[in-house]
């Protein structure tokens, strides 16, 4: 599921990293939000250079969701157990 790009040998990248687990930032601005868990499948680099991952997302709330959309890298906490960060 995905393909990751490990040649390039830039540890930076977001691709090189094996978390499929992450929790997704609700947005840039809102930072203090509670984050959503999410599952990643695929890594993509846009034609500026941005890391995208698509991720299936279960975002809260009342009557929970599962979404898959493309989120910036930015907005992704690789998951290192089931508790949120803070």
């Amino acid at each position: 599921m995905g393909f990751v790009d490990r040649s390039e040998g830039n540890r930076r990248d977001p691709a090189t990293q094996p978390h499929r687990h992450v929790w997704v930032k609700q947005s840039k601005e809102y930072g203090s939000l509670t984050p959503w868990p999410g599952l990643l499948i695929e890594w993509r680099r846009d034609s500026r250079g941005t890391w995208f991952a698509l991720v299936a997302v279960v975002s809260g709330g009342v009557g929970n969701h599962l979404g898959v959309s493309w989120i910036e890298a930015d907005l992704l906490i690789p998951a290192k157990g089931y508790d949120r960060p803070e």
